[in-house]
């Protein structure tokens, strides 16, 4: 025990042998020129000291120093009040040698619009090419950048704890705040004294807080530009709220939840790279890579993804409607977003979800450019068959200008247009066409504005909501008898075909034939589009085969002639139909079951019974 009481009492003597050196660094000067040499050893470059600087022994030996400031220009330092702690071993011999600096409260600024990556550079140079070892601790530190009238606080708490071993490594561990949220940084330097000659320097670097957890690790350089290359981690369990942290907008209302991404990077002043990247988005898995540009008046995204499964209802599904789904949406169309940065992205997926839709072996683009945006499916499997769609949409005087291209090619009709038109009173199989496009404030004015074209072929389904065969053997048999709810039951048919014309919101039917071997359907007329109202007259023929030997007439010969089977029109009659999209009505002209009734046809040789004085039309 009496051995160890000196090792235990040296830590005493050699403070009492610094108390009695310390009047020997009591001068002004003296403590200036070691103040001095300490900071400027641990900056690279030399400061400016406007305060005083004084010399304490408790609770270790340090140098107090008020009002510091280093560089002028882009890139400026000031603290308010440095402590030099310094290495007792030396100071017992006379000499000032600095064990650790901490920085109290401060403050970067950064000069907007005089920012160069060559003043960081040589910063980091100076610090590579220091040859000690040194510590500094950051307290309630701040970044500020300066405009020209303002000043704006970056990064309003820092504090962190750094050290380097000159020309071998360097460390930062601590914490901000950026946007009001707290970072953890985490970041490990090896071989900065390569970066002196053109070598490059291992970089690891981590970032963890509640809004973004990144990642890096590889190497950076500094000759000919600061570049670094590696692996990329970035995660977040909801990336909607670290968009709005960021200053951003999700492009969709819904989704944009857990998000993952790992990559090979290569990041420069111009831009990043990702290679061989895996990015996870709300349980989407895709593959591919990204390039980020950074060079021209808007960022520029460049990228190309694969995925085997991609499930687009997280999203939520493009409505065109209001609330009710009765009327088109009248809220006011914000296209500012498609000015921030253009894009030019590239999709395949071997099955896409969309709602109640299902794509397969999908291939698609998204572009943006000058804020003009084209989604484009270039090709795709879907309802049994081709699928192809494409969507531009553009800045225009009157609002927005929207134009949309949609084929299908032998598809489910049933199925695609539910999916696609929420109509699903077409069975069958078939293709269709359509072309439209208009300008507007809102969906409603784009709607009434509309112009375009659509066209239907199909075979072997039927028209769901409406018997017209049992209608018209019911009114052939009884013509007066009440006709009652026209709707419900089915219509097979074995052609339909539909052509129509879109002008100013309006479609105008230029063909609409049903046909199978029992009747023959034939439509004209318009629909508004805008008021999704109908307004069709039409002709609905009960056929039947001609009888062996019998000379086909009238439309039964005009079939024969055209090389289809001759038929017999055992009965004909006119309706229209009126009202809505979702509650059409169907009214038989009455007329022609007054002439078709038995009980009536006396009245028409006999017009004085009916009180008129010539024949009936």
């Amino acid at each position: 025990m009496r051995k160890l009481v000196p090792i235990l009492l040296l830590p005493v003597v050699l403070v009492l042998v610094g108390a009695a050196l310390a009047p020997k660094l009591a001068s002004e000067a003296r403590l200036r020129a070691e103040a001095t040499a300490a900071l400027q050893h641990a900056a690279g470059q030399s400061p400016r000291i406007d305060g005083a600087v004084s010399f304490s022994i408790f609770p270790w030996p340090a140098l107090e120093v008020s009002d510091i400031s280093f560089g002028e220009g882009p890139a400026s330092l000031a603290v308010p009040h440095a402590r030099v702690v310094l290495d007792l071993l030396p100071l017992l011999t006379g000499h000032a040698r600095a064990d650790h600096i901490e920085l109290e409260g401060p403050e970067l600024t950064l000069t907007e619009g005089e920012l160069d990556i060559d003043p960081f550079s040589t910063a980091v140079l100076r610090l590579a090419s220091a040859k000690f070892n040194a510590k500094l601790r950051i307290t309630n530190g701040r970044v500020v950048l300066a405009r020209r009238d303002t000043r704006e606080v970056i990064i309003p708490a820092a504090d962190l704890r750094v050290g380097w071993r000159g020309g071998r490594d360097a460390e930062v561990e601590g914490r901000v705040v950026w946007r009001g949220e707290p970072i953890d940084v985490d970041l490990a330097a090896d071989t900065i004294g390569a970066l002196m000659t053109g070598g490059t320097s291992a970089i690891q670097m981590k970032l963890s807080g509640a809004p973004l957890d990144m990642a890096f690790d590889g190497t950076a350089k500094l000759a000919g530009g600061p570049v670094a290359n590696g692996t990329l981690t970035l995660g977040s369990r909801q990336l909607r709220q670290t968009l709005v942290w960021l200053g951003l907008e999700a492009p969709t209302s819904q989704g944009f939840g857990s998000f993952s991404l790992q990559a090979q990077s290569v990041v420069s002043g111009q831009g990043a790279s990702l290679s061989g990247a895996r990015l996870e988005l709300d349980g989407n898995v895709s593959e591919g890579g990204f390039t980020l540009r950074l060079d021209g008046p808007r960022p520029v995204v460049q990228g190309s993804l694969a995925t085997e499964t991609l499930d687009l209802s997280p999203y939520g599904q493009i409505s065109i409607s209001d609330a009710a789904g009765t009327d088109w949406s009248h809220d006011t169309i914000d296209l500012s977003r498609l000015s921030q940065f253009d894009l030019d992205l590239r999709l395949s997926a071997t099955q896409v979800r969309l709602g109640t839709g299902r794509l397969e072996r999908m291939a698609a683009s998204a572009t943006l450019k000058s804020g003009k945006l084209l989604l484009a499916i270039g090709e795709a499997e879907a309802w049994n068959g081709i699928f192809r769609a494409a969507m531009h949409v553009a800045p225009a005087p009157g609002g927005a200008e929207a134009r949309l291209e949609l084929s299908a090619d032998q598809v489910a009709l049933a199925r695609a247009m539910g999916d696609l038109f929420r109509m699903s009173r077409l069975e069958g199989a078939g293709s269709f066409r359509l072309t439209a496009g208009g300008t507007g404030t809102s969906v409603a004015q784009i709607i009434s504005a509309l112009n375009g074209t659509f066209s239907l072929s199909g075979e072997s389904g039927a028209l769901v909501g409406f018997d017209v065969g049992r209608i018209l053997a019911r009114l052939e048999q009884r013509p007066l008898s009440a006709t009652g709810d026209l709707r419900g039951g089915r219509t097979p048919f074995s052609e339909i075909a539909i052509e129509s014309t879109i002008r100013g919101g309006i479609a105008t039917l230029g063909r609409l034939d049903i046909a199978s071997d029992k009747l023959r359907i034939s439509l004209a007329g318009e629909s508004s589009i805008a008021e999704r109202s109908l307004d069709f007259v039409g002709v609905a023929q009960l056929v039947g085969a001609v009888r062996a030997g019998a000379a086909p007439q009238g439309a039964a010969a005009a079939l024969a002639a055209e090389g289809g089977s001759p038929q017999l029109v055992s009965f004909e009659l006119p309706f229209i139909v009126r009202g809505s999209w979702e509650q059409p009505v169907i009214l038989p002209d009455p007329q022609a079951l007054i002439r078709r009734s038995g009980a009536a046809r006396p009245l028409f040789a006999k017009p004085a019974a009916l009180g008129v004085a010539g024949p009936l039309p």
